[in-house]
């Protein structure tokens, strides 16, 4: 049964949005009912190997936000929301360094490095990028988890850049000519 969720929610949500739009890094964390949906568990392990190797060379093998080079690269997946009709559609898929990589999952970060300096250099990394102080990261990172929590009240159709139910009729050729 799908949910319902009212025009004042929606509102929140491109309020918030916009806020955090203008941040190069910013965490765009995905709903809790979309955690398994994401390409490296829909795909065969030999086209995920393909595709994650096929966008490092599209970003020219550095991260995509702070343009890091000669360090490990982690395929990250890009999703838009569209609020008004609860689809959550892939965007793009771009090469990212282990900490902008950490600070788009911020959630999973903050659950998972336990250790204080783990996450001070998360912080910090946050903070050079978008020229901010650590006071005004806390800031955001409460926009952050406040946007995902209204994220969670939605109903999400997950698709592929081509409308494609994500689970369902994914065709790996055309999902590489969408990423060109």
């Amino acid at each position: 049964m799908k949910k319902e969720v009212n025009n004042e929610i929606i509102e929140k949500c491109l309020s918030l949005e916009k806020e955090l739009l203008q941040y190069r890094l910013w965490g765009n964390l995905i709903p809790n009912k979309s955690w398994n949906a994401n390409l490296r568990k829909v795909l065969p392990k030999n086209q995920w190997d393909t595709l994650r190797k096929f966008i490092y060379k599209k970003d020219s093998n550095k991260c995509f936000i702070c343009y890091t080079s000669g360090v490990r690269l982690e395929a990250h997946e890009h999703w838009k929301y569209d609020y008004e009709h609860s689809i959550q559609k892939l965007h793009d898929i771009n090469a990212l360094c282990s900490m902008c990589h950490l600070n788009q999952h911020l959630g999973f970060a903050f659950q998972t490095l336990k250790n204080e300096e783990k996450i001070n250099k998360l912080i910090d990394h946050w903070c050079k990028i978008n020229n901010e102080s650590n006071k005004n990261f806390r800031i955001y990172a409460k926009k952050v988890l406040s946007l995902w929590e209204l994220k969670n009240q939605f109903d999400w159709k997950i698709v592929d850049k081509n409308g494609k139910n994500i689970f369902k009729g994914l065709n790996f050729d055309d999902l590489m000519k969408s990423l060109k």
